[in-house]
């Protein structure tokens, strides 16, 4: 199972209570007020449900501040289609 950019912003939003337009590659944690530390862990268990317990097997994820970081570890675990 594999997502693609969009339905990672959709999930960011949802996680964080906050509009997906608000995300792009480029956006860092301290850029979103809601992305805080228990945001954070929002973000992990979304896509962690999302994608079928893999993302917590991601050691990586529990540092990652930034959409282009949580896309990039997404990626090489072939959980992120390549846009």
């Amino acid at each position: 199972m594999t997502i693609s950019e969009a339905d990672l912003f959709a999930i960011l939003g949802k996680a964080l209570d906050t509009n997906p337009a608000a995300f792009t590659l480029e956006t860092k944690a301290e850029e979103i007020p809601e992305w805080d530390s228990m945001g954070h862990l929002s973000i992990l268990v979304a896509l962690d449900t999302r994608l079928g317990g893999k993302v917590a097997q991601i050691d990586e994820m529990a540092t990652a501040s930034s959409v282009r970081a949580i896309a990039d570890l997404l990626k090489r675990h072939q959980l992120l289609k390549e846009s």
